[in-house]
């Protein structure tokens, strides 16, 4: 299947406390981990999200564990939660040289931002170091949508050139219209804090 980048829109404060946009909040949590949790010895899970490291983000508690991946998969299944997965067609799977692409595609049309920030800017919340994969990165409304009204104004038309063009031109250009989708899910107009998004990614 390969690599690639999986988007969500979700209140990153939401993301950093949990336990204080919820009822209640151990209920919540045990509906989590059990949707989340794998209590067999099954490789599969070895890595995925446990009930200590779900309780520990959940209530913004101190991490006692020293796997980054346990906490990065515990971040995806909050995401999962508490936002929503956006589509990910042009960005899955992708190898890591085409966020250069896109990047340099970008500046031909004036827009300054490099998509390695989507998945190198780190984590939302604090966490172990992940020695592999997924890398995650993430961007605030604010910086999101600011980018959106860049990309509001840029004519993708003028994308092209020796190393840009037909079918890889196509994709580019593809990959540039999801972002710019992504970055308007990044709205600040919601009754709830809960309603206003961010943009968090994991690529994996």
């Amino acid at each position: 299947m390969g690599y690639g980048v999986t988007p969500y829109s979700v209140n990153v404060n939401v993301l950093r406390s949990p336990h204080t946009y919820t009822q209640d909040p151990e209920d919540f949590l045990a509906w989590i981990q059990d949707r989340f949790c794998k209590d067999d010895e099954d490789e599969e899970y070895e890595y995925g999200p446990t009930r200590q490291s779900m309780r520990e983000m959940f209530f913004d508690q101190p991490l006692t564990g020293t796997e980054g991946l346990v906490y990065g998969n515990t971040l995806r299944a909050f995401c999962d939660t508490f936002g929503g997965m956006l589509g990910n067609g042009h960005w899955y799977p992708v190898g890591f040289s085409w966020f250069d692409t896109v990047r340099d595609a970008l500046a031909q049309v004036g827009v300054s931002f490099d998509p390695n920030d989507l998945i190198y800017s780190g984590s939302p919340v604090t966490m172990p170091p992940i020695d592999d994969f997924p890398c995650i990165g993430y961007l605030e409304r604010d910086e999101a949508l600011s980018l959106a009204e860049q990309l509001d104004a840029a004519d993708l038309s003028a994308i092209g050139d020796q190393k840009v063009t037909g079918s890889i031109r196509e994709m580019v250009i593809g990959s540039i219209r999801e972002l710019h989708g992504w970055l308007k899910q990044c709205k600040a107009d919601g009754e709830h804090e809960t309603d206003n998004y961010d943009l968090v990614c994991f690529y994996s």
